[in-house]
């Protein structure tokens, strides 16, 4: 068994964190939120058997795993200032 990161983002499954740069990652809690677009990308890390390849897994089957998941991790991303 291997230990694996899965992102989840807009119901896709992606291998690394997708479309958005680290400078647009929040970084402390913000006063006023209300006037932000967010995004929140969920990572999962799960065991996955050695074979396990990526492309060959289903986006059901990817799912799955997510729900699975040893851990998970919210990373939010500040889209655009309204």
């Amino acid at each position: 068994m291997k230990t694996i990161h899965l992102f989840h983002f807009k119901n896709s499954i992606f291998r690394k964190i997708p479309f958005f740069k680290e400078d647009n990652r929040m970084k402390s809690d913000v006063i006023e939120i209300d006037i932000m677009n967010i995004e929140i990308v969920t990572e999962y890390i799960v065991k996955a058997h050695d074979s396990f390849t990526f492309e060959n897994t289903s986006n059901t089957d990817l799912l799955s795993m997510c729900k699975k998941a040893q851990k998970t991790i919210e990373h939010y991303f500040v889209v655009r200032l309204e």
